[in-house]
């Protein structure tokens, strides 16, 4: 319980510290299909629980915190819904992109779907 707390209180404070390494803003205007996108929010419970199973299991990659709060992410989520067809009654956060394949919300299932999607996604 302790270990969450800190976690939390961890990511709690990156997310608000705007490190560029960790929260961007990006520059892009389409999305690529080679890249992986987690597009969240700071106040987000779902977001940080995602972030810690990022942050713990798959730190090798890099993946960026797309911050929602810039109107240039939005416009990329939004690209990134379209393209999935995902209807505005099951939109909610984080998103994540990854080639053919995304992940809404986050759930401890979540996890082994994100393990599945990076496998498949590498192996494109």
């Amino acid at each position: 319980m302790l270990k969450k707390i800190l976690l939390s209180l961890f990511l709690v404070l990156t997310l608000n510290n705007a490190n560029a390494q960790t929260i961007v803003k990006l520059e892009e205007t389409e999305i690529n299909p080679n890249k992986i996108y987690f597009f969240a929010h700071s106040m987000c419970h779902d977001c940080k629980n995602a972030f810690i199973f990022l942050s713990t299991q798959h730190a090798n990659l890099n993946i960026p915190i797309v911050d929602m709060k810039y109107k240039e992410n939005f416009n990329l989520y939004k690209q990134c819904v379209k393209k999935f067809d995902i209807k505005n009654a099951e939109l909610r956060l984080p998103l994540i992109c990854m080639g053919n394949n995304y992940i809404m919300g986050w759930n401890n299932a979540d996890e082994a779907k994100f393990n599945q999607y990076l496998q498949n996604f590498q192996n494109q």
